[in-house]
């Protein structure tokens, strides 16, 4: 190599370095700048949509046309949210729940046994919804997933 190039080349490196880190500075709090605001305005909007659970308390339940007792009702909310909470999602175990449900109130009192969680990766203020099941289901399964579960929501009369 040329030694008048190598010195050039030390000579200029502390300016190059300078004008990188600055790249990078304006880079990050771009970055964290969009990113701050993405998640205050999620945090204002919320949810919207209208789904069951949205408001746990006003749902209608037939507690006499009910297949589970409230202890199963539970154990299959606290499934649901095993199979999606995490790494990858275990849809055979959803969709064994959710085709279980015989009728409207069956499925509206999963929906209200499952409540409102945390969903994100991390669970902060800042980070992560709180969605009720129809939300968890949105979020973590595909869209043919999606379109089979809409059916069976559908065919219970239970939006989706």
């Amino acid at each position: 190599m040329n030694p008048l190039i190598a010195a050039a080349a030390v000579q200029a490196a502390p300016g190059i370095m300078e004008k990188s880190f600055s790249i990078m500075k304006l880079v990050f709090l771009t970055a964290v700048t969009v990113g701050g605001g993405y998640f205050i305005y999620k945090k204002i909007k919320g949810n919207t949509k209208e789904t069951p659970g949205n408001n746990l308390s006003k749902l209608q339940i037939s507690k006499t046309g009910l297949s589970f007792s409230d202890s199963e009702y539970g154990i299959m909310a606290q499934s649901l949210y095993l199979a999606m909470d995490g790494p990858g999602t275990d849809e055979e175990t959803i969709f064994a729940i959710i085709q279980s449900m015989r009728n409207r109130d069956d499925l509206l009192m999963l929906i209200k046994a499952f409540g409102i969680r945390r969903y994100g990766v991390v669970t902060s203020l800042w980070f992560g919804s709180d969605l009720n099941l129809v939300g968890w289901f949105n979020e973590e399964l595909g869209s043919k997933d999606k379109i089979r579960v809409r059916e069976i929501f559908n065919a219970l009369n239970v939006p989706f």
